[in-house]
């Protein structure tokens, strides 16, 4: 008697209606009548609003130029940003030293792309000091004097990289100091728990534009006669300390969700304070913690753009003070703030895209 081998039927795609863009279309636009007559209201309003932006944006507007007087289309005066666009991203930085900022930059995207690519043995011991010493050699290598190259003083660092620049070494300065702020809150000695708790919720209950301005004119007044503190300096010292603030709070969260069990463990091992703390309680922490610290450094970097109110020339602020040039006098706020947003948009975006990564970097639990 002959039998006959089983061959399984090749495996079939899933039908239309239950995956792919049909799929999606059908569930989240038109699942209900309350989501089908809110869909054609939307693609409605749309309709109706999208060809008259897209043609003032692109389509008639004006690209090429120099001055004012190029703008001769009715669409968006892109020429505004392109005449301003060394401010916009530089200040008032000297055009020959550019290529300093531009190092300064190429070295913070090569250390992030470093504790991506580093094997997990190198990360800690390669990118975690770099990201610390990152600031100061940033400092020395835009301040010029202490390697003999030429002095350019701070009240000529501005726009977008400033914004960038002090962002990171606030979120890489901060890092340290809120795990620290957050130990102590959480210390059993009394002098370390007041003193954390105080400055905790100084800096978390005080508005950041009162603080900026407690930085920039109240701070100096208690300084001695003579003594003066660059006032980017101050301003960085201030977004710091704001940060750990913040921080310290996300990171006590995350010691509180340690289960008990793993601090027992540390100690029936005959593990010191700071070697249960650093081997085995803070690598969880962070675990746990990382979508709040990184939702933290978003709101960071968006902060940067108060700094105009004490005249600090980040981009926004240079951007009003173009609208204000008398050249440029026709009214191009629109295109100004537009491109401000565009690029924070950018930049948070990217953020939130390598927040996610990291994530799932970090995400190793196996549990269903």
């Amino acid at each position: 008697m002959s039998t006959k081998e089983f061959k399984p039927l090749p495996a079939q795609p899933a039908p239309v209606s239950t995956v792919g863009p049909v799929a999606w279309v059908r569930e989240n636009l038109f699942s209900s009548k309350f989501n089908i007559i809110a869909t054609i209201l939307i693609v409605f309003a749309l309709a109706s609003v999208l060809p008259g932006t897209i043609d003032w944006l692109f389509i008639s507007a004006n690209w090429s130029g120099t001055t004012e007087a190029a703008c001769v289309k009715d669409g968006a005066c892109w020429v505004f940003i392109r005449a301003w666009s060394k401010q916009i991203f530089y200040g008032s930085y000297p055009s020959g030293e550019l290529w300093r900022v531009n190092l300064c930059l190429f070295l913070l995207v090569v250390i992030i792309a470093l504790s991506f690519i580093l094997p997990a043995r190198l990360r800690n011991r390669v990118a975690v000091p770099l990201f610390l010493l990152l600031p100061f050699i940033s400092l020395v290598i835009l301040n010029g004097r202490l390697i003999g190259l030429e002095y350019v003083s701070t009240d000529k660092w501005g726009g977008f990289s400033l914004d960038i620049m002090i962002a990171a070494a606030s979120m890489i300065i901060a890092f340290p100091l809120s795990f620290l702020w957050a130990l102590g809150r959480r210390s059993n000695m009394p002098f370390a728990r007041s003193v954390s708790v105080t400055c905790i919720e100084f800096f978390r209950g005080t508005p950041i534009l009162a603080l900026f301005f407690m930085g920039s004119v109240m701070l100096p007044l208690f300084f001695p006669q003579g003594v003066t503190v660059d006032k980017l300096l101050r301003v960085w010292i201030i977004l710091v300390l704001f940060m750990s603030a913040y921080m310290a709070e996300v990171f006590r969260s995350g010691f509180q969700a340690i289960p008990q069990g793993q601090y027992e463990a540390a100690d029936s091992i005959g593990l010191g304070y700071w070697q249960k703390t650093m081997l085995i309680i803070f690598p969880q922490v962070v675990k746990i913690s990382m979508p709040n610290i990184l939702a933290t450094f978003v709101m960071v970097f968006k902060n940067t753009v108060f700094l105009l109110v004490i005249a600090v020339p980040e981009m926004l602020q240079i951007v009003m003070t173009a609208l204000s040039n008398s050249n440029w006098l026709g009214g191009h706020a629109a295109e100004g703030y537009l491109f401000v947003g565009f690029i924070f948009w950018i930049c948070c975006f990217s953020m939130s895209m390598m927040a996610d990564k990291i994530e799932k970097i970090l995400d190793t639990d196996k549990r269903d």
